[in-house]
């Protein structure tokens, strides 16, 4: 796992190396797509600076931090914070503006799901600060007044620094990310080929569920997530008549096929996260929460419900998350958002189980 989180400067491309060795007396923003080496460029840039004052890492997810945190340990660093637990540090001294805490740099990963008075609010927390993100990957769209990367960079009065290259998606998930996400370029920035997104049928969604545990077990899969549309039953149930569509329903129904997994959802603003990014079981989480990570497997099950197109960024996110295999189930038929020829021009003929 810290080979994947933590890649070797020397091992670095020449613009990712550019931007770490940058002098850190000015604020930056980096924008690059899903596996271009924004994170990574985020850390190095951390790893500097801890040695050179006070400094902060923020991202928007529990889950991002839990493997933020995971990584950090190895590196030495710590100071990692998700917003809302920042923000809860950060108020307590909002009746006395000159006693908040303030940190010299500031380091910001996904800031494309801060709004711009978040955004604010966090520049005046860092006195450097150092913007990661992708506007197409803004898939906070329940937040209001969400800010691009964009428009973080004309705020800050800094030219968007950009990655050229895309390390993790292979051509073959990266055409089909295209189309799912309505996103150009993608494909022209990656390098690597590799296997066909496997699409497969079943009548169910147990269906579906039993043939990733057979893949999972059968093939001894170590890197894997399982990400889904909702978090809990309850609010499977209230928005899509479904509660199978769940985190929550996945888990248990993995725990009585015999897997050992590890997942987070939440459930009225209470979260249940188990998640360890050392371990090798398999985590289940929903697109969002899979945001900023990275699994050699991903599998994403019903793909046949109609779900609102304000929700394709989140499906997009979701099939970024793949650095090799990515794995798509249905019943009937694949969704809108998946072009018809996609058997044709992704995976192997779609296959019945």
């Amino acid at each position: 796992m810290e080979d994947d989180f933590y890649i070797d400067y020397n091992k670095l491309d020449s613009v990712q190396r550019a931007y770490i060795d940058r002098k850190v007396n000015k604020s930056m923003v980096v924008a690059g797509d899903a596996g271009s080496g924004k994170s990574l460029i985020a850390l190095h840039k951390a790893k500097i600076v801890s040695a050179l004052g006070s400094y902060a890492i923020i991202v928007y997810t529990k889950s991002l931090k839990k493997y933020f945190e995971d990584g950090l340990k190895s590196l030495g660093l710590r100071n990692v914070y998700y917003y809302n637990e920042w923000k809860k540090i950060y108020d307590k001294w909002r009746e006395d503006y000159n006693k908040r805490p303030k940190v010299k740099y500031l380091v910001v990963d996904e800031c494309q799901d801060f709004s711009s008075d978040e955004i604010d609010e966090l520049r005046r927390f860092g006195e450097i600060c150092f913007f990661f993100g992708d506007t197409n990957q803004s898939i906070m769209s329940f937040r209001k007044d969400l800010q691009s990367v964009e428009d973080t960079a004309r705020a800050i009065g800094v030219g968007i620094d950009p990655l050229y290259r895309n390390y993790r998606l292979t051509i073959e998930n990266a055409l089909l990310a295209e189309d799912i996400g309505e996103v150009e370029d993608v494909v022209d920035k990656c390098f690597r080929h590799g296997e066909k997104p496997r699409i497969f049928e079943s009548d169910t969604i147990d269906g579906q569920l039993d043939k990733i545990v057979s893949i999972i077990k059968n093939r001894r899969l170590t890197n894997v997530g399982v990400l889904m549309r909702y978090n809990t039953e309850k609010s499977a149930e209230a928005r899509s008549n479904n509660p199978k569509l769940s985190v929550e329903y996945v888990k248990k129904y993995f725990e009585k096929k015999g897997l050992t997994v590890e997942f987070k959802y939440n459930a009225n603003m209470d979260t249940a996260m188990e998640l360890d990014f050392h371990s090798s079981n398999p985590k289940i989480l929903t697109w969002w929460c899979a945001k900023g990570l990275q699994f050699n497997d991903v599998f994403i099950p019903a793909c046949n419900f109609d779900y609102d197109d304000d929700v394709r960024s989140a499906m997009y996110v979701a099939v970024t998350r793949t650095s090799e295999r990515l794995y798509l189930c249905y019943s009937d038929s694949l969704m809108e958002w998946f072009p018809e020829e996609s058997s044709d021009l992704y995976g192997n003929p779609k296959t019945s189980f």
